[in-house]
């Protein structure tokens, strides 16, 4: 292994797990002490307060790395990322002590993306032939891209419900990117597998204490965090091979992003949807986000979590499988939503069938 892939690659991510793995359990005892715990509620999955500060952890252990390991003249637009992801970290970590209102919570969004989109220059800047669309002007690409990242952000935040889901969705989508990032070699994209290999260091040292029986969750802190990196992470992917020649350019770039994020994205568009459907607003929380669904069906967190996983897996290999096939876009959609809602289907056949009985025994007992 050369100097620079272990400057590039292991350094940031052996200084970010060691840091957030020894910082974590300092956190769980202030939280402790200082109360700071999730409350089990109704629509919670714990029976005990849970400290919800994790996502501290996972701030101090990838800034620092970040900060340390990350040449920031190579990519200026590091410097935003990192104002964008400190905004997001005092959001989440406000939230999580003393609920935020969430219009100062999406406005703070909005100024932490919108740093990065005008003055780091990361924007959506085509679509890249899917639907025929390709150049943006540029206050749609400025719009658009905002927008992606506030899709994410909010995608990343609803997937964070049971034990390790999240932490494991972003490692696998981290190191998705990242594989991509390192095959393509430029001077930008080395930057790229730098902090890449920093958010997964953080989250391994993270994830020890979130696997059930979790001793501490991330939080809004977390998620937020997470939502901002995995959004910044696929937008560069897709400006970085819309100009890259090299072997690994891929024709359907959009899909194979959005299948680096699938279970985020469709669970999401699944539950707003049946909250539309409900003529409830789709920001109004409920139980039908797909881990929710598997552990009324009967799994325990960490083999919901597991399946979900090897889900993502799934869908990412059959994405790169196909990546050069432009007309993929409409058979994998429909596949990730048949796969997602299945469950959901089943058990509302299952509790369809239980209330017959139920009936059927009260009718009998009369």
């Amino acid at each position: 292994m050369t100097p620079s892939i272990l400057f590039d690659t292991l350094f940031p991510l052996v200084f970010a797990l060691v840091l957030t793995y020894f910082t974590i359990p300092l956190i769980i005892n202030i939280a402790r002490i200082k109360h700071l715990t999730d409350e089990p509620r109704e629509r919670n999955s714990h029976s005990t307060a849970i400290p919800t500060l994790g996502g501290l952890g996972i701030f101090i252990g990838f800034i620092l790395s970040m900060t340390l390991f990350a040449d920031f003249k190579i990519f200026p637009g590091l410097q935003y990322l990192e104002f964008a992801f400190i905004v997001a970290f005092f959001l989440g970590m406000k939230d999580d002590i003393i609920a935020l209102d969430p219009a100062k919570k999406f406005l703070g969004l909005i100024i932490a993306v919108s740093a990065i989109v005008v003055f780091g220059d990361v924007r959506i800047t085509s679509f890249y032939h899917l639907f025929g669309i390709t150049e943006l002007p540029y206050l749609v690409s400025v719009a658009f891209t905002i927008f992606t990242f506030l899709t994410i952000i909010n995608a990343v935040n609803l997937i964070d419900g049971i034990n390790g889901l999240c932490t494991a969705t972003s490692i696998i989508a981290s190191t998705a990117f990242g594989i991509w990032f390192y095959l393509e070699g430029s001077e930008k994209s080395m930057q790229m597998v730098t902090i890449i290999a920093a958010v997964i260091g953080a989250l391994l040292g993270f994830l020890k204490y979130n696997v059930s029986p979790a001793k501490i969750f991330m939080g809004d802190t977390g998620s937020l965090l997470l939502g901002v990196l995995l959004a910044f992470f696929a937008i560069q992917f897709l400006e970085t091979n819309k100009d890259y020649e090299g072997a690994y350019k891929i024709a359907s770039s959009p899909v194979v992003a959005m299948s680096f994020l699938v279970l985020p994205l469709v669970d999401m568009i699944k539950v707003f949807s049946i909250r539309l459907y409900k003529r409830r607003s789709p920001f109004h929380p409920d139980k039908n986000h797909i881990h929710h669904v598997l552990l009324d069906l009967g799994f325990n967190h960490t083999n919901a979590t597991l399946m979900l996983s090897a889900y993502t897996l799934l869908f990412i290999f059959l994405a790169l499988l196909t990546m050069n096939v432009t007309q993929q876009t409409i058979l994998l959609v429909i596949l990730a939503f048949a796969s997602v809602c299945l469950p959901s289907y089943i058990l509302m056949r299952r509790e369809k069938r239980a209330s017959a009985l139920h009936t059927s025994d009260l009718l009998e007992s009369e």
